[in-house]
């Protein structure tokens, strides 16, 4: 049951869905074309727009949705960008990177803030430290995401061997996944540098039931302008996985803290015992 479930899990990588084996792999959702954002909606710039950068091959409603629909409920300008999510993750931090200026051009605003889930989550790190003062982001909150690397053991299980018998999981062979393993040619180089941008403030947000990116350390980073926090301090009745991170109550209170403690000053501790 547990080589199962690894599959399943091996298959979602770090994205926000799980899917039953299939003959051929799900194609990645269209990229956004920066040049089809449109400006914030009159009224909402009162705070800082919000990018959402979701997962590996998962939509920015599977990854971040109830997240995203929190952030509108607060008057939110809301962008959720989609990108191909197996492509190198270089050219994916240029696109988000691009993503970003484009916002500011548009909304003639000096502050984003950014949540990214996962592989979103390592994304939204490395576009931070893309840019020098005045820096562009004033938060980014990262819900698991592998900013040290992932191994290719998920749940105890070695999912190398996989993909000669199922082309569906063959994930290694996709750049974007070998960048997230532990010492990858990008890792290395992205991590041999300053890891955070001095003026931006970070939330680092992980779970201990993560089955692909563990321990939860791996999530976290060690700087004076950084927040790490475990989903279970507090709640350990909360054992969310990964994929159910997604929709988890505790999830999406802490990032809407994060970004506005004020206006949410208290996080929610449901039982979760959705473990994927």
């Amino acid at each position: 049951m547990r080589t199962v479930l690894s599959v399943a899990v091996a298959l979602a990588v770090a994205g926000g869905a799980c899917t039953a084996v299939a003959a051929a792999e799900p194609a990645p959702p269209s990229t956004t074309p920066l040049t089809a954002l449109d400006p914030c909606p009159a009224g909402t710039l009162e705070d800082a727009p919000v990018l959402l950068i979701p997962g590996t091959n998962a939509t920015v409603e599977k990854s971040l949705g109830p997240v995203r629909q929190a952030l509108l409920e607060d008057g939110r300008c809301v962008y959720g960008l989609e990108y191909d999510s197996m492509q190198p993750i270089s050219l994916s931090v240029d696109y988000f990177t691009a993503a970003v200026a484009r916002i500011h051009e548009i909304n003639d605003t000096t502050a984003l803030d950014v949540v990214g889930k996962s592989q979103g989550a390592l994304i939204a790190r490395a576009v931070s430290v893309e840019f020098t003062d005045p820096h562009p982001l004033r938060h980014v909150v990262a819900i698991s995401g592998p900013q040290h690397g992932v191994t290719k053991t998920v749940a105890g299980v070695d999912i190398t061997p996989l993909g000669a018998h199922t082309p569906a999981l063959n994930l290694l062979d996709r750049a974007a996944v070998r960048d997230m393993l532990v010492g990858s040619p990008y890792l290395t180089e992205l991590n041999s540098g300053p890891m955070t941008a001095p003026s931006v403030r970070y939330t680092m947000i992980a779970t201990a039931y993560d089955q692909i990116v563990s321990p939860p350390s791996v999530s976290f980073i060690d700087a004076p302008n950084v927040t790490n926090t475990l989903i279970q301090d507090g709640c350990p009745e909360d054992r969310a996985g990964h994929l159910a991170e997604s929709t988890d109550p505790r999830t999406i209170d802490l990032v809407l803290n994060a970004l506005d403690p004020v206006r949410h000053p208290s996080v929610r501790c449901l039982p979760n015992t959705d473990e994927r």
